[in-house]
């Protein structure tokens, strides 16, 4: 019994260790609010939270994970669908070591307000984004 309860208990610290390393969507969300702050514009690699991307994309309201994943080219499974939500947006960036999501509320940053879907960049791209702000919210633009 004592046995067990020392393989559970390390399995879930190893659990919390695996993934206390990984950006929160809140931690992605006031990154990216930081990054376009008083811009006008911006590199696109600015929106991300760390070095170390291969690619990253944005997936925007309505679109499905198969649609993001085929652009990244990885498993649906491994990205959010947003194919139901219209509020909601993501930063998905894969590394050497897997994939990483944001999801966060269109209310502070809007990356989606063209319309079309975001392409997939190379994490060393230097397109540069037009940043407005509109009321209280920032809207960047390709």
């Amino acid at each position: 019994m004592n046995r067990a309860l020392a393989v559970l208990s390390l399995a879930a610290l190893a659990t919390g260790l695996t993934t206390a390393c990984a950006p929160t969507s809140s931690d992605v969300e006031e990154h990216v609010l930081d990054a376009v702050a008083d811009q006008s514009s911006l590199p696109v690699a600015d929106l991300l939270p760390e070095d170390g991307a291969k690619r990253f994309t944005i997936a925007c309201p309505y679109e499905s994970a198969a649609d993001v994943a085929a652009r990244l080219d990885v498993d649906a499974k491994a990205v959010p669908d947003l194919s139901d939500s219209d509020g909601v947006q993501a930063l998905i960036v894969v590394t050497a070591t897997g994939i990483d999501t944001g999801e966060f509320a269109r209310d502070r940053v809007d990356l989606c307000s063209t319309g079309a879907a975001w392409p997939a960049y190379r994490g060393d791209v230097d397109t540069v984004l037009t940043v407005t702000r509109e009321d209280d919210v920032y809207v960047v633009t390709r």
